[in-house]
């Protein structure tokens, strides 16, 4: 695998509500650009990026994973993330070392709670947004509608650079509208596409939409602004170095139209990545310097090398898999760095870049690149490594505190001891996760951000490290006590004829 330099990559974080395509879109992204040699599905459990047996078994990325396309002699990292509320933490991780969201809405039912979610948090991060409308060969997709929630909802600077050739069933390519030509993909899911003149019923609509995307690129700029009042419109030129200047500061947002299933407008969604999305090079990483103030580290291979930590995976066989990103600097295989959260040294051995599961050795990883290692001693997600002498840190992720608690035994006696290592490996892999023991009640709590999120790491104790465990409601130590002295008096008397009735009673307690 050749090493790509910062002004080569691409660092891109799929986000979305669940159910978007996500991980569909990250296996067509791979096979269009021929990465892998079959169109993996996520209904036929053969995604690339969601290789757990759990996230198999349910259809649903759980955790955050890595794969790399090369397309025009350049890389794009993609992160794929999971879009269920239960697991959002990992998404957010990902958008903390990538240079731009793809932000991948269903075109049936639009934007819809995570979408916002993580629009937001993008939005807080500073990171550029492509929204890629997916799904459109689904009965009720619609550009329009998709729009009209995204600009709602979302940013009114969302902008189509695409127009859809036919729509639900008939959806069978794409219009781009700064080259104004059309591109016709055949219905088989090869990816496989003809360039063609825009079909004569959508040259008003494609008119129109393009003045409209010219527009609001010159209004982005002054410069292109005054152009665009001399000429009456932009060059081709003009446009795109307009749109990438204004996707990279935030200002506009491209749309692509997609199908993820029939991979549809895949090869677009890639071009659009590389013209568009900002490199390593061009988005300087905040770090913090010893006094806590933020200074901006540029990508640069000859600069002191230095790395974030922003996912670790607990793998029963390889070991600690640490995952990071090369802020600056050149990180090698086989060679000594500091951990400066920790404050100790940490070998490196092979370096490799992730394919889903699939791992490549590498002999260096430059700046602005990620990769991964196995079996640190030390380094666990949030930490720092990297040069002694250099004092930059980078700033630690936050994670939500866990919201629900189960109380867990063994199935097995012989699993007690082996249930607190497996948990422990488990929490450095999803610091969203707890486990604790109830001083009161003597129980083994297991806590999280929800019912799913519970089940899964249950799961996930079993299949990686044979540990059966039984969920139940924790039992609630009540303790309630007498708190201070008092006295009561109390008489009953009834007088009905005859002896009658007299008591006389005093209580302290």
């Amino acid at each position: 695998m050749k090493v790509y330099d910062a002004a080569s990559i691409r660092n891109v974080a799929l986000v979305g509500h669940t159910g978007s395509g996500k991980t569909q879109l990250t296996s067509a992204i791979l096979a269009d650009a021929g990465m892998i040699n079959r169109f993996g599905k996520v209904d036929d459990g053969t995604a690339v990026t969601d290789f757990d047996d759990e996230e198999i078994a349910r259809k649903h990325t759980l955790s955050a994973s890595l794969a790399y396309a090369e397309w025009n002699k350049q890389k794009v990292n993609l992160i794929d993330t999971p879009g269920v509320g239960n697991f959002l933490s990992d998404a957010r991780a990902a958008l903390r070392v990538a240079d731009a969201a793809l932000v991948v809405v269903d075109a049936v039912a639009g934007v819809m709670v995570q979408t916002e979610k993580v629009w937001e948090a993008a939005k807080e991060l500073g990171l550029p947004r492509i929204v890629v409308l997916n799904r459109l060969d689904r009965e009720r997709a619609s550009l329009e509608r998709s729009l009209q929630s995204l600009r709602q909802s979302c940013d009114r600077a969302v902008i189509p650079i695409e127009l859809p050739i036919g729509e639900e069933k008939a959806f069978k390519g794409v219009v781009d509208l700064i080259s104004r030509k059309a591109f016709v993909f055949q219905t088989d899911e090869s990816g496989k596409w003809s360039e063609a003149p825009v079909p004569p019923e959508m040259a008003a609509a494609v008119d129109a939409a393009r003045e409209a995307l010219i527009e609001m690129v010159a209004e982005a700029d002054e410069k292109l602004l005054e152009k665009f009042f001399e000429a009456g419109t932009l060059s081709d030129a003009d446009l795109v170095a307009g749109l990438h200047a204004a996707t990279a500061a935030g200002k506009l947002f491209p749309l692509v139209c997609t199908s993820s299933t029939v991979n549809i407008g895949v090869p677009q969604l890639l071009d659009a990545i590389l013209a568009y999305a900002p490199s390593p090079a061009e988005r300087p990483y905040m770090g913090l310097d010893r006094n806590g103030a933020q200074v901006a580290r540029a990508a640069d291979d000859k600069a002191p090398a230095e790395a974030f930590v922003w996912k670790t995976i607990a793998d029963p066989f390889a070991g600690r898999i640490t995952m990071f990103r090369v802020v600056s600097g050149v990180l090698k295989s086989d060679s000594t760095v500091y951990n400066k959260t920790k404050d100790v040294p940490e070998r490196l051995g092979h370096l490799e870049l992730l394919q889903g599961k699939t791992q490549a050795a590498v002999p260096e990883i430059r700046a602005g690149d990620l990769g991964a290692v196995a079996k640190l001693k030390d380094t666990l997600t949030n930490d720092t490594i990297g040069d002694k002498a250099d004092p930059i840190v980078f700033p630690r992720l936050t994670f939500p505190e866990p919201v629900l608690s189960y109380a867990i035994e063994p199935k097995s006696r012989g699993d007690e001891d082996k249930i607190s290592t497996s948990m422990h490996r488990l929490e450095e892999e999803d610091p969203s996760i707890g486990y604790s023991r109830d001083p009161l009640t003597k129980e083994l709590l297991l806590s999280g951000q929800g019912q799913l999120h519970i089940e899964v790491t249950v799961a996930k104790l079993k299949r990686r490290f044979g540990v059966d465990v039984n969920l139940k409601p924790p039992r609630i130590p009540y303790r309630e006590t007498i708190k201070a002295a008092t006295e009561a008096h109390g008489r009953h008397k009834k007088q009905t004829g005859g002896h009658g009735q007299f008591g006389d009673c005093k209580i302290k307690v």
